[in-house]
């Protein structure tokens, strides 16, 4: 039996200012774990290497290939041709504008199959993009959303039909979920200048402004009028770094904001967290969430897109409306005074977190690649 041979195509792995964003992450997980049996994983992208991504993507046993041009150049699409013919593959699973622009072309030219994946409802689309995607959304039959606000966006704003887009909730590989040692958290407590009854808030992500990170400074702001104990970290790296810290520094908050930057151990770190924040105003749904809950962490969170959906107010986090900084002071504050609540949202997001365990998503995609595989190609042409 011949295997199928798949190429993953987005923007990049990272950055000068991100270092490894979330779609990256998804790719160091999905990669390894789909079935070698039956399926040949490659991955693509459109820009250059990144040196820590590439060190990241090659641990996991996953050769990078590039196309190295930018976003509207038309070389991407001779480059991605020629790979995708070298390389004979079966399907193209495409991520991010430019990936899906010249992958969807590429596939009509090809007669390959296509695969959109949209991880965001980013609740527009640039103007230069709307016309692509009008032209190429007619054209798209199989695409993907992490959440039901994303698959909105997807139909309204990218012109795919309702029939084409299904929603597929990523998750995280649960049986790859490491508990801390106590004595570890306490010792990286105590190393970041904590005292054991100190009480640790954290935000972990990008540093974008969308992110909502001044939304929690303000938020602590708030908080430190009632208790003197609180104190933030801040998990990640990002090109709104620079604005966040002259913030910090302006408001007089270096004592208790602590910039910690990007984490390889994301997931020991914030075990040392009493309550980890997630004031996003738009996200998809991301893998902090999906690891905060896999730990046990006690969640504030927006009701931003994914969130809204995936979370349980009052059962496995405390929600609030995007925005609304007294919400997410006041819900904080609760929590922090209630041991008994504290350990209710624990146990909760213990529980939710098993209903999205990635190998879901991954069965799913597997379906999907063989079932586009096992009928004949369209005939559709270049419009």
């Amino acid at each position: 039996m011949n295997k199928i041979t798949i190429l993953h195509l987005c923007e990049h792995f990272g950055d000068k200012q991100v270092s490894f964003h979330g779609v990256s992450r998804l790719f160091e997980l999905w990669i390894p774990a789909f079935d070698k049996s039956r399926f040949r994983v490659l991955l693509c992208s459109r820009k250059g290497p990144s040196e820590l991504a590439d060190q990241r993507l090659k641990a996991a046993g996953i050769a990078p290939l590039y196309l190295g041009y930018g976003k509207m150049d038309p070389r991407n699409l001779f480059k991605l041709i020629a790979l995708m013919r070298r390389e004979k593959v079966d399907v193209l699973h495409a991520h991010g504008y430019g990936a899906c622009t010249w992958g969807r072309i590429a596939g009509i030219l090809l007669r390959k199959p296509v695969i959109v994946h949209e991880h965001c409802n980013y609740g527009t689309v640039p103007v230069f993009q709307r016309p692509v995607e009008w032209v190429l959304g007619h054209f798209t039959r199989h695409a993907y959303a992490v959440s039901e606000s994303t698959r909105q966006f997807t139909i309204e704003k990218r012109y795919i039909p309702a029939d084409k887009v299904e929603t597929i909730y990523s998750g995280i590989p649960l049986d790859q979920i490491r508990q801390a040692e106590p004595g570890w958290v306490q010792s990286f407590r105590r190393e970041q200048g904590r005292k054991p009854d100190d009480k640790i808030l954290g935000v972990v992500g990008r540093l974008e402004s969308h992110k909502g990170h001044l939304d929690a400074f303000k938020a602590l702001q708030l908080i430190l009028k009632e208790r003197s104990d609180v104190f933030l970290w801040v998990l990640g790296n990002g090109r709104y770094e620079e604005t966040l810290l002259q913030w910090v520094k302006d408001n007089a908050l270096t004592d208790r904001i602590t910039f910690l930057g990007y984490r390889s151990d994301v997931v020991k770190v914030i075990q040392c967290l009493d309550v980890q924040l997630f004031p996003s105003h738009q996200e998809g749904t991301p893998s902090t969430l999906f690891e905060g809950m896999a730990v046990g962490n006690v969640c504030v969170a927006s009701t931003a897109d994914g969130q809204g959906e995936i979370l349980r107010d009052g059962e496995d986090a405390l929600l609030f409306e995007p925005g609304d900084i007294a919400a997410l002071a006041r819900l904080t504050l609760k929590v922090l005074a209630d041991p008994y609540q504290a350990r209710r949202l624990r146990l909760g997001a213990l529980s939710r977190i098993k209903n999205f365990d990635m190998k879901r998503c991954l069965e799913v995609m597997e379906r999907k690649y063989e079932g586009l595989t096992s009928t004949p190609p369209s005939s559709t042409v270049v419009p």
